[in-house]
């Protein structure tokens, strides 16, 4: 099951990745914004289409560092926190868009889920280690 969820999770990203290359075009060559106005929403957007990128491309090639190592935890934990407070600033900022509220709430939804389940492996192999090589004694070393 966490294969699947990455790769779905790989799978969105993607499709953000290239909504956000599409978004940067339309700043560029639409929006009546004043000029630093709009140089500002292009760099932030060109921030969004790395951050994103880089989620997409660990997602799909360091899936099993994602979920064994805690930097990878980290990881996963940013992705949820980046996708599940855009959702939430649809109420907030923005014109609430159905579409984009349920998209972003359904990928840190499953980044979320990748980290319970890191953990609740970690915690696993924790335990059966410990069991593996029996009590510690004190005067032991």
């Amino acid at each position: 099951m966490p294969r699947a969820l990455l790769i779905a999770g790989g799978i969105l990203n993607t499709f953000f990745f290239l909504f956000h290359i599409l978004l940067g075009y339309q700043i560029y060559h639409v929006a009546q914004l004043p000029t630093p106005y709009r140089a500002l929403m292009e760099a932030l957007n060109l921030g969004g289409v790395l951050f994103i990128f880089f989620f997409a491309y660990v997602s799909f090639f360091y899936g099993k560092d994602m979920l064994q190592s805690r930097l990878g935890r980290v990881v996963l934990v940013l992705i949820a926190a980046l996708y599940l407070s855009r959702a939430s600033e649809e109420f907030f900022l923005f014109r609430f868009t159905p579409a984009i509220f349920g998209s972003c709430l359904l990928v840190g939804a499953i980044y979320v889920a990748l980290f319970v389940i890191s953990v609740r492996r970690s915690k696993s192999e924790a335990a059966k280690a410990s069991l593996q090589q029996g009590p510690k004694l004190p005067w032991a070393a």
